[in-house]
């Protein structure tokens, strides 16, 4: 079996992809298998995964006859087949350097129960050009998956991207089918899940390039609300829920997740905080539900 299951789920993203498959082909680290999907691309991409068909590390190639959706069903198709002891999701519209594996798993071999672990990443737009660095952390660090939560997660994804993580497949598979509802925030969920189980390490090096642009989903989620309405649900739904947490740590993840509703315009607003609200309720209810077993 792969140590490294690497699952490249694309749409529309046919521009990019021979650039996707050739960073991670070019991998100095050489187990792994590729697992390559499409949901129904109407651009070239068929095109490009037909010339990559038969790679000898092309485990498997699932083109969908109709489109899902959701990117997380398509997570959730490849873990369905991964064979490695990891899993890539090497999103189709980014690339790796070739020293990303063997960086990663030489790190992961240094730490105990690491189920994820990410590097750092250069921000380009559609041409590959580098533009600003919004990356949230800059320094290399190791940290329980319990701490990593309590302190960042319950507010905001410090995982930035998919592409630049490495996650423990045995977790991944265990908790994927409970975030294939989600539009843009499932990776976030999935993170936390799996933290509730493990640690988490840091690699600062910038080993991936991560095509952040305009009309991005990540973007596109920021600006319509529905990335705080699927947060919320990430803080109730997730293992967020489990983990013990103080007065005022609580006081201020109410603070954190009001202050999200400030940005968007009255009517708006008014929802998001009627919204907000109940899943901070039921939020606490949870965890003294968790705390009292």
């Amino acid at each position: 079996m792969p140590i490294v299951s690497v699952i490249v789920p694309n749409y529309n993203h046919g521009r990019y992809l021979k650039q996707r498959l050739e960073s991670i082909l070019n991998q100095t680290f050489r187990d792994f298998e590729i697992i390559l999907l499409d949901d129904c691309s109407t651009d070239d991409s068929l095109e490009v995964i037909d010339h990559y068909r038969i790679h000898e590390k092309v485990s498997h190639v699932v083109v969908n006859d109709q489109n899902t959706g959701s990117p997380f069903k398509q997570w959730q198709k490849g873990l369905s087949l991964a064979m490695g002891e990891y899993v890539w999701f090497a999103e189709s519209d980014d690339w790796a350097a070739p020293e990303f594996l063997a960086t990663l798993l030489e790190k992961i071999g240094k730490e105990k129960n690491v189920g994820i672990c990410f590097c750092g990443s250069y921000w380009v737009d559609t041409e590959g050009k580098e533009g600003k660095d919004l990356s949230i952390h800059q320094s290399d660090f190791f940290r329980t998956g319990h701490e990593e939560i309590r302190r960042s997660l319950v507010k905001f994804c410090t995982i930035q991207n998919a592409s630049a993580a490495l996650i423990k497949t045995a977790l991944a598979q265990k908790y994927i089918n409970r975030i294939t509802s989600y539009k843009a925030c499932g990776d976030w969920h999935l993170y936390i899940d799996v933290l509730g189980d493990s640690n988490l390490l840091f690699v600062s090096g910038k080993l991936n390039y991560f095509r952040w642009y305009q009309n991005n989903i990540s973007n596109k989620a920021d600006k319509s609300g529905t990335w705080v309405i699927e947060g919320l649900k990430v803080l109730v739904c997730s293992s967020a829920c489990k983990i013990k947490y103080s007065k005022a740590e609580l006081a201020d993840i109410s603070r954190y997740w009001f202050l999200k509703t400030n940005q968007f315009k009255s009517a708006q607003k008014l929802g998001l905080q009627i919204r907000t609200a109940i899943y901070l309720w039921v939020f606490k209810s949870r965890n003294i539900l968790y705390r009292s077993k």
